[in-house]
């Protein structure tokens, strides 16, 4: 029987790695509360609650809900069921209902030539609009060495030659957050790569992540590495790589303004950077 002041709200929407937190674990406790969204955490996993103008991702649960009425507190415990989380005695999530969410496939990649066009395009609007907090807009100053060494590393990936340097660890954790502008940056060259079908680099860059990850950067922030480094990204994410794909740098700049305050500032410094290189490798691209 449930407590007459219980908060019963039903989750619209599931991204594939929330479905698989829900299923393997029993308990969980509130990490983080925000304006429009919350996390639950078990060990190393997050999932992240909020409501639907946060937009899908694969580690999001949709919902029917403004958080601050939910009077939520950090430390709170979670419990699982088949249908439920029940946190603390007065709020029930249910997820019979729930859909699940999957982003659509990448879009064909045009001509490198083009593309190369683009990232000149974004480069100027970064320079203008990019908050003051992002990596994007103090890139040269902040973590100039470091990209110039992902630069020469994901270059010799991609032409297949022995890579020099580190990929991943100059720039994990760099900045301040629950996910650094560092970070922020590898997510948006993941997203990139796996757009563009260059799989092998993908997957090279993924594991010099995972290899560096420990104790390199926050707990949430690595969560996301993860999920990035196996092909999960969000929506918002999605969809600016997509329109970058497009030429549409309108598109891509409005994406990347709802990610976060600054995040999505540096995650499309990440999209940018990877592809530039990628550009100057035309066998890297999937055309199809």
């Amino acid at each position: 029987m449930l407590d007459r002041t219980e908060v019963v709200v039903p989750i619209l929407r599931s991204g594939v790695l929330a479905q698989a937190f829900c299923r393997n674990n029993v308990r969980a406790t509130v990490e983080a509360v925000f304006e429009r969204s919350f996390y639950l955490r078990a060990g190393d996993d997050f999932v992240c609650v909020g409501e639907p103008a946060i937009g899908n991702g694969p580690l999001t649960l949709i919902g029917h809900l403004r958080v601050p009425d939910l009077a939520l507190q950090v430390r709170q415990p979670a419990s699982f069921s088949d249908r439920h989380i029940a946190i603390g005695n007065s709020l029930r999530l249910t997820l019979n209902q729930a859909e699940a969410w999957r982003p659509p496939a990448w879009p064909v990649c045009p001509s490198p030539a083009r593309l190369i066009d683009t990232c000149e395009a974004l480069a100027r609007r970064t320079a203008i609009d990019a908050s003051e907090r992002a990596l994007a807009r103090h890139w040269a100053r902040i973590a100039g060495p470091c990209i110039a060494t992902f630069e020469r590393w994901l270059s010799d990936v991609i032409a297949r030659a022995a890579p020099s340097g580190d990929a991943a660890r100059g720039l994990l954790g760099l900045g301040p957050g629950l996910t650094p502008s560092g970070d922020d940056f590898l997510v948006g060259a993941l997203a990139l790569l796996d757009c563009i079908g260059e799989r092998d680099a993908h997957a090279a860059l993924g594991r010099a992540i995972i290899d560096a990850l420990p104790g390199a950067t926050s707990a949430l922030s690595a969560c996301f590495l993860r999920a990035s480094a196996a092909g999960h990204i969000g929506e918002a994410l999605h969809c600016a790589v997509s329109s970058v794909i497009a030429g549409d740098v309108d598109a891509a700049i409005a994406a990347v303004e709802t990610i976060g305050h600054s995040s999505g500032w540096d995650m499309m410094a990440g999209v940018t950077t990877a592809l530039r290189v990628a550009a100057r490798h035309p066998h890297a691209f999937a055309l199809s």
